[in-house]
């Protein structure tokens, strides 16, 4: 992301920081259309999908197609069944804030494009999942104000690197989180292990990033680096002054 762009969170609709991704209303949120899609490109790749991570994780088997076909699955809950419980206080979900880098390749230039997100989430939940839509979110709501990223049918789908957790929902509060820190350190290693932004290299250009995340001068840049390789180790030296 350019040094001074507003962040790219992802979204369902609505104000930033509406979206709450908790049990079932994970499908909701993404839209069922986006899920076949992305479904069947990863499984075409030998991948694990989006619908399998959610089967996984909440005990769901819509990922079963046969076993849906065969009847092993009741369509809806059976007469009588009673209605879940109002949730205590120990149950309710714990708002937060996922930080997630990730990447994709132009299939035509070979150049891969590096980026950060971030979404309101539900701590309580599974991070990893919640990291990947985050993404898809991402990539499926894109704004005429986030034109720096290039798009095209020549991109393959984005793939998530790495993410982090914290608690300014309110997104402005975002540098209280020292997972916020780290992944904008993360973004500049990532994308400087690419090949570098553009405005680094000139011709010929490396990646499809067109400036940096981090700007060289940023006072706060080596912070950003060094907690990001304390988290994940070093992937690239550190590139600013």
């Amino acid at each position: 992301m350019p040094e001074g762009a507003p962040e790219l969170e992802a979204r369902a609709g609505g104000a930033a920081g509406e979206v709450v991704v908790v049990g079932g209303a994970v499908v909701a949120a993404v839209g069922s259309g986006l899920l076949v899609c992305l479904t069947a490109s990863a499984a075409a790749h030998g991948e694990e999908t989006p619908i399998d991570i959610a089967d996984e994780y909440y005990g769901t088997h819509f990922g079963d197609v046969k076993g849906w076909v065969q009847g092993q699955y009741p369509t809806q809950a059976p007469p009588g069944a009673a209605a879940r419980p109002e949730p205590d206080q120990r149950d309710r979900k714990r708002l937060g804030r996922i930080y997630v880098t990730y990447s994709k390749l132009n299939k035509t230039t070979h150049r891969y494009y590096a980026e950060r997100t971030s979404m309101v989430v539900d701590l309580t939940e599974s991070l990893r999942f919640q990291a990947a839509l985050a993404v898809l979110l991402r990539e499926r709501n894109h704004h005429l104000d986030e034109n720096t990223e290039p798009r095209g049918a020549a991109f393959s789908p984005a793939e998530v690197d790495r993410f982090d957790a914290g608690t300014a929902v309110d997104y402005g509060q975002r540098y209280d989180d020292v997972a916020y820190w780290r992944i904008r350190g993360r973004e500049q290693q990532l994308m400087d292990s690419l090949g570098g932004a553009r405005s680094d290299t000139g011709e010929p250009y490396q990646t499809e990033n067109a400036v940096r995340g981090v700007a060289k001068d940023n006072p706060r840049g080596r912070r950003f680096h060094d907690v990001a390789t304390q988290m994940w180790g070093l992937l690239y030296p550190y590139t600013g002054y």
